[in-house]
């Protein structure tokens, strides 16, 4: 993989964390404290994103990506917020950015952002080194292989089971870092196959996959403790950005 995402932040800590985080996921992280080192670094490269704090030094974010704009239109960038985003939808357009996100490493859901954003343009299915132990809870059979194949080819371990009740059966004989789970199946459905889950181990981690966009389901999984979700049919590239955030192992707040 080994494409350069440049991250530009005041913040030592969070640079740090940018840092061991995507290098750990094989991207060349470049890091850089202020604007003016910023534009500087991008005269003699390019980098696939930017991750761009708004308070950026020197400039404030918004500031830098019109200096960034005048030399690079295509660029991806995602601005990085210390709040709720509340930047209007017309500037976003306007200044080309890709995202504007809320700073937080407490929670999967920035990192995830970030990654679809690197795979959306570049996906290939390449032998990597990831760690952990995924549990798919699907019955059909194409989709467990499809799932563990590429799944094995990220480097993962991955055991699956073709009913919820068999998923159950692997989760009391050992533990996982992350259930993938399919909502409808026949005997015990995803839902109560998920509320199991948690009384095993209510740690676990767990991807609902559903056929529908059905806000119902997804707000009872949601409710029931499952981590994220998927709207099948999905592309690998945006399960792979789910999953690898969820397991990424975040350095501790200091």
């Amino acid at each position: 993989m080994f494409e350069r995402v440049l991250v530009a932040d005041g913040d030592v800590d969070a640079r740090d964390r940018f840092h061991e985080i995507l290098t750990g996921l094989a991207y060349k992280v470049i890091c850089v404290p202020n604007s003016s080192e910023l534009l500087t670094r991008l005269r003699i490269d390019r980098p696939a994103l930017i991750i761009l704090d708004e308070n950026l030094p020197t400039q404030g974010g918004l500031e830098a990506v019109h200096e960034i704009r005048k030399f690079d239109v295509d660029i991806k960038i995602v601005i990085l917020t210390a709040n709720d985003p509340d930047i209007s939808i017309s500037r976003l357009n306007s200044l080309g950015i890709s995202e504007v996100l809320k700073k937080d490493f407490s929670t999967h859901i920035m990192m995830k952002k970030i990654l679809e954003l690197l795979k959306e343009k570049k996906f290939d299915i390449v032998n990597e080194k990831r760690q952990g132990i995924i549990l798919i809870i699907d019955d059909e059979d194409e989709i467990r292989k499809i799932l563990s194949a590429f799944l094995q080819k990220k480097g993962y371990i991955i055991v699956t089971a073709s009913s919820g009740e068999a998923g159950l059966d692997e989760l009391k004989a050992r533990s996982f870092d992350l259930v993938l789970c399919d909502v409808r199946m026949p005997g015990m459905d995803g839902l109560v196959v998920l509320r199991n889950i948690k009384r095993i181990n209510e740690s676990t981690k767990v991807v609902m996959l559903t056929a529908l966009q059905d806000k119902d389901i997804i707000g009872a999984a949601i409710k029931e403790g499952a981590s994220d979700y998927l709207v099948k049919p999905f592309n690998l590239g945006k399960l792979d950005a789910v999953i690898a955030s969820l397991l990424i192992p975040f350095p501790p707040a200091k």
